[in-house]
């Protein structure tokens, strides 16, 4: 008996039109997750761009027995692969938060119609088959133009290969409008333009990817420095003195510990001067509260602007002021008759009443202290004798 042959398989002829068209409407799926995760118009654009774009393949890689139809569906497998480029250019210019806009692009998109549509009646269909491709190509030349640009702004290598992409489809649709002028749609050459505007195509999608997670984790970063911007600002109000801008108690309360550390270790002098306004209650009880609110702004004020940036000016409640200096004592209590020289000088231009003064105690912390509560008392005491060796009061002007 003869011996049996294995049959030889099936050949399947697959149209490179239609492949490139599942191609397309694969990107536009993945596209449409996207969209889920990030809803802006680009993403809209590039998802109706990529549809088009599949239907005008599938349009084209289709066989017509009669002719009049075959030239309409031919015009119209142009007509939407201009609108496809038409949304791709549209997606340059909406990225990244440029809301959806239809006016202009529809009445274009409808004059483009017109010729398509109805150019195979009167026109030759290689007229007709190498327009489409030309004007896609000058659309896809001017975004590429656009992602261009984004890259030049943003750095965004995903800017950068769609821009890339869509150079070459530009390149690749001029061709195919000089092929159709001197060989049939179904010539190989034609087929073999096809086939790289395919693969150029999935290279534009996977760039159209990195584009929008590129878009996305830069918005994140964004948010994240604008939160931290937050946080400092809240952490700001919390410790500083909302009328006169000094620090407040618990500013004090965070540093104390770290100041006795480094106390601790290195042998840091510290000194503490506490400051007084003389006659405060009766500067309130003459001028208002609002005399006596400017008051203690104009020397919060002039006490931050007299201290080393190193150390701290803390109102410690009403009108008293701490100063905590990184200095010996014989230094701060220079400073502390500095302090009530200026006060006394500067006041009276300022435009608020005089008759008013600093009452300034000063003390050093102990070697063996395990905390600043003690020096303060120590400062405020002698604060007390400072004012009461002050001479009686005066009428407030």
């Amino acid at each position: 008996m003869p011996e049996a042959g294995i049959p030889s398989p099936a050949v399947i002829s697959i149209a490179p039109q239609v492949f490139a068209a599942y191609g397309a409407l694969v990107a536009a799926g993945m596209l449409s997750v996207l969209y889920l995760y990030r809803g802006r118009a680009f993403v809209v654009y590039w998802i109706g761009s990529w549809v088009l774009i599949a239907a005008s393949l599938l349009l084209l890689g289709r066989g017509y027995a009669d002719v009049q139809l075959g030239g309409v569906m031919l015009g119209l497998a142009q007509l939407l692969r201009v609108w496809s480029a038409g949304l791709t250019l549209l997606a340059g210019e909406a990225f990244p938060e440029a809301p959806l806009r239809w006016d202009r692009p529809l009445r274009l998109a409808a004059a483009a119609a017109v010729w398509f549509l109805a150019a195979p009646f009167v026109l030759p269909l290689t007229f007709i088959l190498s327009t489409g491709p030309a004007v896609a190509a000058a659309l896809f030349g001017w975004s590429a133009l656009r992602y261009l640009s984004l890259m030049r702004r943003s750095r965004y290598a995903g800017a950068s290969v769609v821009a890339a992409g869509l150079v070459l489809i530009a390149v690749g649709n001029a061709a195919q409008a000089g092929a159709a002028l001197q060989i049939g749609p179904g010539d190989d050459a034609l087929n073999r333009l096809i086939g790289f505007n395919m693969i150029v195509y999935m290279f534009v999608a996977l760039g159209m990817h990195v584009l929008v997670f590129e878009d996305m984790t830069d918005e994140l970063r964004r948010a994240n420095r604008s939160l931290e911007t937050a946080n400092e600002e809240v952490r700001r109000l919390a410790i500083t003195d909302p009328l006169t801008g000094c620090h407040n108690r618990r500013f004090f309360e965070e540093i104390e510990r770290r100041e006795m550390q480094r106390h601790a270790r290195y042998g840091t002098p510290i000194s503490i001067v506490f400051v007084d306004v003389n006659r405060f209650k009766q500067l309130n009880d003459t001028h208002g509260h609002d005399t006596g609110d400017a008051v203690l702004r104009f020397l919060g004020t002039m006490l931050r602007r007299l201290v080393r940036r190193s150390d701290y000016v803390i109102r410690w409640g009403g009108d008293e002021f701490v100063l905590l200096l990184t200095c010996s004592i014989e230094e701060a209590e220079l400073k502390a008759e500095e302090l009530k020289a200026a006060f006394d000088r500067e006041l009276p231009p300022s435009g608020l009443p005089g008759g008013v003064g600093l009452s300034v105690g000063v003390a050093a912390i102990s070697g063996e202290a395990d905390g600043l509560a003690e020096t303060i008392r120590a400062a405020d005491s002698r604060m007390y004798r400072d004012k009461q060796a002050k001479p009686p009061a005066i009428e407030l002007l």
